[in-house]
């Protein structure tokens, strides 16, 4: 039985993160990389002497260290990203990174329990890789959940996940085309600083 829940497939991605202040050799493999942070996100959410706060705080740290997010944000604005100058550039990646681990957040700590990941394979071409994996729970649930990292300053970060076939990346980047095309990029700009604060 597929999982279908919105909800639980934004969180499932999140569940594939991970707490990574465990040491991580630089020279660690995109597969070992994931793995990593699935156990420590894992470890953060299960830990009973954790506080919400001290939760919420870890995760986030997870998140900021665990993903790519000057990549993220550049594949979310497509070709607007060529025309913004590099204090625009700085200020779009904060606002996007903020509203991304304040969301990926509230999902791990509401929705990662039981859950159990499964690595099915990875892949790996030059400075990219991709690590399928499966996400279980119980009564025969099932997603499908692919990490997409590249190799940067000698370590793998996730530039993307995909849920059930689904792209956050593409996702982001067709929410905000939309936004920029029906109004204005300072549009878009205005919304994601409200969200932020």
């Amino acid at each position: 039985m597929a999982m279908k829940s919105g909800a639980f497939v934004g969180l499932v991605m999140l569940g594939l993160l991970s707490d990574l202040w465990l040491a991580m050799p630089a020279d660690a493999g995109p597969r070992e990389r994931v793995g990593e942070l699935v156990g420590g996100v894992a470890a953060v959410v299960r830990d009973p002497a954790l506080q919400n706060t001290e939760r919420q705080a870890r995760v986030r740290a997870i998140i900021d260290g665990t993903f790519d997010f000057e990549a993220m944000g550049q594949q979310a604005l497509g070709t607007r990203w060529q025309a913004l100058t590099p204090a625009q550039r700085d200020e779009f990646v904060g606002l996007f990174a903020e509203l991304f681990k304040r969301s990926y957040t509230r999902l791990v700590l509401r929705f990662l329990g039981d859950r159990r990941t499964t690595y099915v394979t990875e892949s790996t071409t030059g400075n990219r890789a991709a690590v399928e994996t499966m996400l279980a729970g119980g009564k025969e649930e099932r997603l499908p959940v692919g990490y997409r990292l590249a190799r940067k300053h000698e370590q793998w970060q996730v530039v993307d996940v995909v849920i059930d076939g689904v792209s956050l990346a593409e996702g982001y980047r067709a929410q905000f085309e939309r936004i920029a095309r029906n109004s204005s990029y300072e549009t878009l700009l205005r919304r994601m600083r409200g969200k932020a604060q």
